[in-house]
């Protein structure tokens, strides 16, 4: 129970809040006609509407019944606050919040949630969701693009020996103090890839190249670690994998399922007596689990999706022969009785990791040095019911198959 106000002091209570909010008050006279289901926002309306306000504010009107509507959304306050000038705060359901701001449309919540004293973006709420967990979970592409155009935030920070578990995603939104406070959206974004991998499903779902190409979408920071430093310890693709993601990549448009089955590259961290760094090609790390969604879904992109993957484990096949070729006619294993003994080097320099079906070459006995070779390649483990596509699968299977057990046909090559 409360006690109701005098007009004077809900209207004094009422300009406090338009003040906290607005910097002109007609601002806020145009935005409570948009809300108001007004269409009409010319000056005439807004004089009118400015003047209502003004009444209210000396005291001299009461607020009507529709105004505490539109009052209460604006202002993120309650019905019984407003009415009691202050003295009784309830809850409200609309308080601003992550949850909050991450289903809003409006731009200028947008911008008011980001320049808050208090710093509320940057934090995890309760359930340890930061707003762009919420963004994401509700599809809200346009507050994302306006992140990321603004540079708010970024996936990508353009530095590639750094890359571990992110592209070096950040944010330019300054926190309070440079301990761990307001550190929960920071953090989540430096030290996680997930918002990139499910940011890469929704920009799938519109249909955005360019934001693909931002996100480096067909490419993973496990694939840079592995090109820099080809003699860590492998790193956990599986690990990584998000099924959202593919499946919505599986569903897109032709354009967009033509950009994941392209291979791209790779310079790595290696310094070669030219001086140079060699460049390492690579394709989509989760190509085979996409060419699986592509069968079972009938999809009128298989075909071409297999023709390329066939295409691309062909060149790697040859690679790797070319490279066992030039170790086994190296000139220190010229002399008959140290073939074997090439034979043992070659099958050393392989090798092959499931996870990830990455395949490396790197011939560290050779005394004319080979350069290191890494890379990863596709294969299928559903059967396509279609007899080209059944051709097609057994053909990429073969080249899998093929360079996967290399090691036992070196004396062929």
């Amino acid at each position: 129970m409360f006690v109701k106000a005098d007009n004077k002091k809900i209207g004094k209570y009422l300009s406090n809040l338009i003040e906290q909010k607005y910097e002109v008050r007609r601002d806020f006279c145009r935005d409570y006609l948009k809300l108001d289901n007004c269409n009409e926002t010319d000056e005439a309306s807004l004089n009118n509407m400015s003047n209502r306000i003004t009444q209210i504010i000396k005291g001299n009107k009461g607020i009507q019944t529709r105004d505490l509507q539109v009052f209460t959304h604006i202002f993120g306050v309650s019905c019984e606050e407003i009415l009691s000038a202050g003295e009784c705060i309830a809850p409200v359901s609309e308080r601003v919040t992550n949850y909050y701001i991450a289903r809003s449309k409006d731009q200028k919540e947008w911008e008011r949630y980001i320049n808050h004293k208090d710093k509320l973006i940057l934090n995890s709420d309760e359930y340890c969701k930061t707003v762009l967990d919420y963004a994401l979970d509700f599809g809200n592409y346009e507050f994302i693009k306006f992140l990321m155009d603004n540079e708010y935030i970024w996936f990508d920070g353009r530095k590639d020996n750094e890359y571990l578990y992110t592209f070096g995603a950040g944010t330019s939104i300054q926190r309070r103090r440079f301990d761990l406070i307001d550190y929960g959206l920071e953090g989540k974004l430096k030290s996680e890839d997930d918002l990139r991998l499910k940011l890469i499903a929704l920009a799938a779902d519109n249909k955005d190249l360019k934001m693909l190409n931002e996100l480096r979408a067909r490419e993973t920071p496990q694939l840079y670690f592995k090109a820099h430093y080809p003699f860590s310890q492998h790193p956990d693709f599986e690990g990584h994998y998000i099924d959202r993601m593919v499946q919505h990549i599986s569903k897109s448009n032709i354009e967009i399922l033509d950009y994941f089955t392209q291979p791209f590259e790779i310079e790595d961290g290696l310094k070669y007596s030219n001086g140079n760094n060699k460049t390492h090609t690579f394709i989509f790390p989760y190509i085979s689990k996409l060419l699986d969604l592509l069968v079972v879904n009938n999809s009128k992109f298989a075909s071409a999706a297999l023709k390329k993957s066939i295409k691309y484990n062909k060149n790697v096949l040859n690679k790797l022969n070319e490279l066992i070729l030039h170790v086994k006619n190296d000139e220190c294993f010229s002399k008959t009785y140290m073939q074997e003994c090439a034979i043992k080097v070659c099958q050393d320099a392989v090798s092959f990791y499931d996870n990830g079906d990455i395949v490396s070459f790197f011939a560290i006995y050779s005394k004319e040095s080979t350069g290191m070779f890494v890379t990863n390649i596709a294969k299928l483990t559903k059967t396509p019911n279609n007899p080209i596509l059944k051709q097609l699968a057994e053909e990429l299977n073969e080249s899998y198959e093929a360079i996967r057990n290399i090691k036992e046909h070196m004396e062929e090559i």
